[in-house]
């Protein structure tokens, strides 16, 4: 007969409450980390194929018209983001040379600029107009404004045919009976967006599909849109008393 070790009796309650959880701990070899850590990345591989064939789907199905109007819109977009870069290296390499008469003006453009951003003062320029008729839904009109500031838009206003308001970067929409919601401020459809910047930019953005303009038009409503070499925006936002 072989001789056979016999297990080392537990000499503590410790002791044994030591081996007991050690036996029920799960334990995992180095081949099953590895096949763990294989099925994570599977899954999260097909996750990103997932979203990714969803993006490729939704482009698939558009329309040729449509597909260069993107590619249209992400064109000036570029262009307008380069000049911007361009203006503002210009703007900083003046600064930089010293001239102080330069650097005044190029402060009081930032503060007339920031204060249209603001709202604190009317503005004037050109841009364009924006009559939109029928159903709207906060969210519609919320996204239109988000693709009016990638354009470049520098300052907006909405109003119906009795009050306006002035967009700025904390203004919240929302839904009401006749029309939406503004800061608080109800208006009626029919509305009217009032937008300073560049028409030939901003006016495709309306235009993507799935933009303003499709989402209306698919709801029966309408948007018209005006471009205008000299808009006066009045709306303005009282800065907030000391």
């Amino acid at each position: 007969m072989g001789l056979h070790s016999a297990p080392r009796p537990v000499r503590t309650s410790a002791e044994a409450r030591f081996r007991l959880k050690r036996s029920l701990s799960p334990r995992m070899s180095g081949t099953q980390t590895m096949i763990t850590v294989i099925f994570i990345l599977i899954g999260f591989m097909t996750t990103a194929a997932i979203s990714g064939n969803r993006s490729d789907s939704i482009l698939s199905n558009a329309r040729q018209s449509d597909l260069v109007s993107l590619l249209d819109d992400l064109a000036q977009r570029e262009a307008r983001l380069q000049a911007e870069n361009s203006r503002l290296e210009t703007a900083r390499e003046t600064l930089l040379g010293g001239d102080q008469y330069a650097a005044l003006n190029e402060a009081k453009r930032r503060a007339s600029e920031l204060a249209k951003l603001a709202g604190s003062e009317a503005a004037s320029g050109p841009g364009m107009t924006v009559t939109i008729t029928g159903n709207l839904s906060a969210s519609t009109l919320l996204d239109a404004i988000q693709e009016l500031r990638d354009a470049g838009a520098t300052a907006i206003q909405i109003s119906d045919r009795n009050l306006a308001v002035r967009v700025i970067a904390n203004t919240w929409f929302a839904d009401s009976a006749s029309g939406v919601t503004i800061s608080g401020t109800a208006l009626e459809v029919p509305i009217v967006i009032k937008v300073l910047g560049d028409s030939t930019v901003m006016e495709p953005a309306l235009k993507i599909p799935g933009g303003l303009a499709d989402t209306v038009g698919s709801g029966g409503g309408n948007v018209t849109i005006a471009p205008m070499e000299n808009l006066a925006i009045s709306a303005i936002v009282p800065l907030p008393k000391s």
